[in-house]
């Protein structure tokens, strides 16, 4: 399991990225910086973000996001979820 690492406790307090190499990322603590360094057309935003030190900015404005998914998810309609494709 790709969570094994992380306490049970801490995985339901945000979201989590795992790396290649197996090394959890918190949401909270980096995760949106680390994701977009994952993809080419992202890395050089990621490069400048965490050369400003903006992380925490971003990680404050997740948490501020995700504690409205009450009134956020009023937004969203009921229904069929867009399909995936593999």
């Amino acid at each position: 399991m790709l969570l094994a690492s992380i306490p049970e406790d801490e995985r339901g307090e945000c979201w989590w990225l795992v790396l290649r190499d197996g090394t959890p990322v918190a949401g909270i603590d980096g995760g949106i910086v680390a994701m977009l360094a994952l993809f080419p057309l992202t890395r050089p935003l990621a490069f400048v973000l965490r050369v400003l030190h903006l992380s925490p900015l971003l990680d404050w404005a997740d948490l501020k996001l995700s504690a409205q998914r009450g009134r956020l998810g009023k937004v969203v309609p009921d229904g069929i979820a867009p399909r995936r494709y593999p």
